[in-house]
């Protein structure tokens, strides 16, 4: 055993043992029997509060609950309870939380019923900001709600699936002003809605203080083995001219195209020439859309043809399209109070871009929302933080029960546009024809290749990027260059001869622009084996100047990583380390136990090309991809060497 393992396993056994006390010992709030530890909250119109059959109800008033009396931490814990709505239609649980030395309130099934999300987010209520989600809530049933709260982020899980997972670093954390402020600093609340609430308890997430003497370092033969790596791949334009050369020949690589799969055979027969082991492809049935032809014009004020995409997923328009004038909105709740005005009209829906995680939810929902209020099609300004009149395209989605409206995406010069023309009292009139529909499933394939461990080949460390692209431009950063870094790394290690002890597989996902398949599929195939997976990586943010990883995992598996990160500082100046490591292809494994890990790059320009024609490879730099490569080789080979694994 070297001194590696010796330091090593001494950091992690003591991390472990008190992860494992943080993370598995829950402190029950509530004994089934009494109130003990709970007061009635002073609210106006409070209904009263009963303990029955093992539950706390909170009997329909205006505004009811309780607050906790005891000692309650402020950060670095998780609180868990199982809610129901018994009678009413708003919210059943409106817990109010500590953050540090701010307050919030999670909302579940406010705004007339569906709305979960925190309040207050840099202003914004529940129902209109980066938080905010949609869910169909049945009287009489129970939901299970888990909230995290770390220095850094909120997290929230409904009956399991994560649901909220909020960077708070730079936002305004507030309580909504009003009667609600009274919950503080715990408490639950339902609003004219009589709740039931039981199974409330919490953990703390505070690992214990580590002696410096057990700090993790390198040990020389990995390290050396590192250094290899990002001195030869930080110097190489090999992977630019690799990923020239995929995006030159099968252009755009939507999900269920003859483009994808002709690519997918290219990349896998180079990969076999490359000499990396068990190259092959892995089926994955998936639903066809197709943009067909499209155009929006503005007939009045004055008659000229907009740039537009339409979004994925969204459906046609009738033949000859759809005329009418049009409604200029900024946020959710605008539209509501407007819904008399909107019906038969086209909404515009001009929101500025601040962050992706917010403004993105106007792509997703928009034509939902827009629908509900009798809209017959809604058009977004395009999610950019800045464009030369290019449209972004973008997944949306529809809901049972609410007619299905064409979705589409304006530059966002022209959405500023319409609102102003609008604002000066100028009415304007679109027509809006598109053909785009859903045209059955296709089999498209997941890509697969490994180095094999050279003594535990069974366990697995996965690196990967998406290899479908939306319909527009040459998919490179988005994510051709994720790919080929992941790619590369595998190559550069057979190219150098290192062969670290477990399986270092790169995984190349289908369908991850337009549902996600590819990534379910993979956990699928591989269930049996995933609790020998290591750790899961991706790349998908861009393959612009690298700054460090984010990683989703256990606080003693943090600390094995911590010398790692501050080498990847001291080589490439990517030694940031968060704990935002969840990426789309590989959620669907951590919610199987997988730790993950996502690339961190300066995304300062991303926003710009993403989903757009403008999306080519001339906007990778080669050295940024090169720089970016050698980043994900080192993690990876330094985690696939570890004498033990990463502990969960």
């Amino acid at each position: 055993m070297n001194h590696w393992m010796v330091r090593v396993l001494a950091l992690g056994g003591l991390l472990l043992c008190g992860w494992v006390r943080a993370q598995e010992t829950w402190t029950p709030l509530f004994d089934g029997t009494t109130q003990k530890g709970w007061a009635n909250t002073p609210f106006a119109g409070a209904g009263e509060i009963e303990v029955r059959d093992g539950t706390l109800v909170l009997n329909q008033g205006i505004l009811t609950g309780v607050n906790w009396t005891n000692d309650f931490p402020t950060v670095d814990y998780e609180l868990s309870l199982e809610a129901q709505r018994v009678l009413g239609i708003d919210f059943f649980c409106g817990l109010t939380f500590p953050v540090g030395t701010n307050h919030l309130s999670l909302i579940v099934g406010g705004w007339g019923g569906s709305v979960v999300g925190l309040s207050n987010i840099d202003g914004d209520s529940a129902n209109q900001n980066s938080t905010t989600h949609l869910e169909r809530f049945e009287s009489g049933r129970w939901y299970a709600l888990k909230l995290r709260v770390v220095s850094t982020n909120i997290t929230v899980w409904l009956d399991g699936k994560q649901i909220i997972d909020l960077d708070t670093r730079e936002k305004r954390l507030a309580l909504r002003e009003g009667e609600i402020e009274r919950s503080k600093p715990l408490g639950i609340a339902a609003w004219s809605t009589t709740a039931a609430l039981r199974q409330i308890r919490w953990r703390s997430l505070v690992a214990p203080q580590v002696p410096a003497r057990t700090q993790a370092v390198l040990p020389p033969e990995t390290r050396a083995a590192m250094d290899r790596l990002v001195s030869a791949m930080s110097a190489s334009r090999e992977g630019w001219d690799r990923l020239a050369e995929l995006c030159d020949t099968f252009g755009a690589r939507p999900s269920a195209s003859p483009a994808l799969e002709s690519a997918v055979d290219w990349i896998l027969e180079r990969m076999r020439r490359d000499g990396l082991e068990n190259v092959h492809g892995e089926p994955v049935v998936v639903p066809r859309w197709e943009r067909g032809s499209e155009s929006v014009e503005m007939l009045s004020p004055r008659r000229e043809r907009l740039p537009m995409l339409g979004l994925g997923g969204s459906v046609g328009t009738p033949p000859g399209g759809i005329t009418a004038p049009v409604s200029v909105v900024t946020n959710f709740a605008e539209l509501a109070q407007r819904a008399a005005e909107v019906r038969g009209r086209i909404v515009v829906f001009n929101v500025p871009f601040t962050e992706y995680g917010e403004t993105v939810r106007f792509r997703s929902q928009g034509a939902i929302e827009a629908a509900k209020a009798g809209a017959v099609a809604s058009l977004i300004r395009s999610v950019a933080d800045d464009a030369l009149r290019t449209p972004h395209t973008g997944a949306m989605r529809y809901e049972d029960g609410v007619a299905r409206i064409p979705h589409a995406a304006l530059a966002p010069e022209d959405a500023e546009r319409i609102a102003r023309e609008v604002a000066r009292g100028r009415p304007v009139t679109l027509r809006l024809e598109m053909s785009a529909a859903e045209r059955g499933r296709a089999t498209n394939r997941n890509i697969i290749a490994e180095i094999r461990g050279r003594e535990k080949p069974d366990e697995v460390v996965v690196l990967g990027g998406h290899i479908d692209s939306w319909d527009v431009g040459q998919g490179a950063q988005d994510d051709g260059g994720g790919c080929v870094a992941a790619w590369e790394a595998l190559r550069w290690m057979k190219k150098l001869g290192l062969q670290p002890r477990r399986t270092v597989r790169c995984v190349l996902w289908t369908q991850e622009e337009w549902g996600g398949r590819g990534a379910q599929g993979y956990r699928e195939a591989h269930s049996a084996e995933l609790g020998r997976h290591v750790i899961a990586m991706e790349a998908d943010a861009g393959t612009f100047t690298p700054k460090g990883f984010g990683f989703t995992g256990s606080d003693a598996a943090r600390a094995m990583l911590a010398p790692v990160h501050a080498y990847l500082g001291e080589r490439l100046g990517a030694g940031m380390a968060d704990s935002r490591g969840v990426a789309a292809d590989i959620a669907p494994l951590l919610e199987r136990g997988v730790p993950v890990m996502s690339l961190h790059v300066d995304r300062a320009r991303y926003f710009r090309i993403h989903h757009t024609e403008a999306d080519t490879v001339d906007k990778v730099d080669p050295e940024a991809l090169a720089r970016c490569s050698a980043a994900m080789a080192a993690m990876v080979y330094a985690i696939a060497d570890l004498p033990e694994p990463l502990p969960r």
